[in-house]
């Protein structure tokens, strides 16, 4: 069988499916449902101000994200094992079925959060297992891509992908948005609607599982499925490590990537929990908001698409990483109209800001925080397909097709794994700073970020280094 890849069109149709599918978790568990029921359950136990611990405060928005972190950390350090493991036999489909399944479980035990003697705990213990699985699926669905069709159409497959991932998210949390509206927030309901990702997740996957192809590898560089697996996996990655120089640019873009993607993850993990712990954002809009996000995401993921065919891929990221720190900017100077109680601005480095904005913006518009957050998922949501989907295309047509799994877990690393830097910083800014000075603290991977991707990135080159790889 030849080594040259061709279009295929029912296992891209699968590929689509899987982005449908898994994205509900990102959406309705990760940002829109489960931080706003566990900041609320936190401070039934803690109050608003949470626990403090030598002078640094654990509320729930902090706690979430020391959360989070700790299960991006222990996927990241496993998921480049497994990787090599499946460019080196015909298990990517084996994997991506395990991590579901590893994902989907826990996820429908939160059904159950409430009938535990320390439900904020086990909810954030379910959380952290779910997001484990969820990251590793992610790096094995992605490690398809490059094998799906010729390097020339993968802008367009991953935005698409991306844009089947928005609707499938958009659709069931509005959903969710509309039986939690009726229902007024009922915790059955909101209980219901975080063990439904499952469902909808594990259902979905069947399809993907049924018409992705498993990758072809070349005999000569099949392994067996032996006890000695292990530690070819562990050679190959120091292997490759060690050869840095063949992979100058792709690696390069790996620290770039670090640093924009851990501003836009931390943004994205943190949002639901600063907007109800700090804004008193309530669930049903932080819900419609993310409803909101979701259905312009998708024509936002193929309008930067149309931007990478007409310019050029890295100008259409470059546009996109513009727009998170014009983003966080506007996070920063959200406030309440009225400057009273639990939720009025609190002294801190950046204060004035919000103020400043109240006084020329909020109050002559009469818009109060919930309308306030509507507004900025418009914005996030122009701009979230574009940064995800062009990044992603652009790291696979860097990388060799036959170390796909291996390089995706890498860039998993640096997405997921390096992500813990962001939301550590947040809940540690935050503690002793504030929440607004904690998001201020997060552009700066982002502004890094973007500033390494203009000057030290050149697709071009990456491109050719990864066709020379034997």
């Amino acid at each position: 069988m030849s080594n040259k890849i061709e279009m295929d069109k029912k296992s891209i149709r699968g590929w689509y499916i899987y982005d449908w599918a898994h994205s509900a978790h990102s959406t309705s568990v990760m940002v829109a449902i489960a931080p706003v029921y566990f900041v609320n359950l936190y401070k039934e136990v803690f109050g608003s101000g949470g626990y403090t611990f030598y002078g640094f405060d654990f509320t729930g928005t902090n706690v979430w994200s020391i959360g989070i972190s700790l299960s991006i950390l222990i996927i990241a350090f496993l998921n480049p094992i497994l990787a090599v493991i499946a460019d080196k036999t015909p298990t990517k489909m084996t994997f991506l079925k395990i991590f579901t399944i590893f994902g989907c479980i826990p996820t429908f035990l939160m059904f159950f959060t409430p009938y535990i003697g320390s439900g904020w705990l086990f909810l954030l213990l379910m959380i952290v297992i779910s997001v484990m699985g969820f990251s590793g699926a992610w790096t094995f669905a992605n490690s398809f891509l490059p094998h799906l069709a010729p390097k020339k159409y993968l802008d367009e497959i991953s935005s698409k992908g991306f844009a089947y991932g928005y609707l499938g998210g958009g659709i069931l949390l509005t959903i969710h948005l509309a039986i939690i509206t009726i229902t007024d927030s009922s915790e059955l309901f909101i209980q219901l609607s975080l063990a439904s990702v499952a469902i909808w997740w594990g259902g979905f996957s069947v399809i993907t599982f049924s018409s992705l192809k498993e990758p072809y590898i070349d005999p000569k560089e099949r392994i067996s499925i032996d006890s000695k697996i292990i530690g070819i996996a562990f050679k190959q990655i120091r292997n490759t490590l060690s050869n840095v120089g063949q992979y100058k640019t792709l690696f390069i873009y790996l620290i770039v990537y670090l640093l924009f993607n851990d501003g836009i993850q931390t943004v994205l993990s943190i949002a639901g929990a600063y907007g109800a712990d700090t804004l008193g954002v309530d669930l049903i809009f932080n819900m419609a908001t993310i409803v909101i996000v979701q259905f312009i995401a998708a024509p936002g993921s193929m309008f930067f698409n149309t931007l990478a065919r007409i310019y050029s891929s890295k100008k259409s990221l470059m546009i996109s990483l513009m727009g998170w720190i014009i983003i966080i900017f506007l996070a920063m100077g959200f406030a309440p109209l009225e400057d009273t109680g639990e939720y009025a601005i609190k002294d801190g480095l950046f204060s004035w800001w919000p103020k400043l904005i109240r006084t020329y913006l909020w109050e002559p518009l009469g818009l109060n925080v919930n309308f306030q957050w509507l507004i900025l998922g418009t914005f996030v949501g122009i701009v979230m397909g574009g940064s995800q989907a062009i990044a992603r295309s652009i790291f696979a047509v860097m990388t060799p097709v036959k170390q796909s799994a291996e390089f995706f877990s890498f860039l998993g690393f640096m997405s997921r794994g390096a992500s813990i830097f962001g939301p550590l910083l947040y809940a540690l800014v935050a503690g002793y700073l504030g929440a607004r000075t904690a998001i201020f603290s997060v552009s700066m991977f982002l502004i890094a970020g973007t500033i390494g991707m203009q000057l030290l990135v050149d697709v071009e080159k990456g491109k050719k280094e990864a066709l020379k790889v034997k």
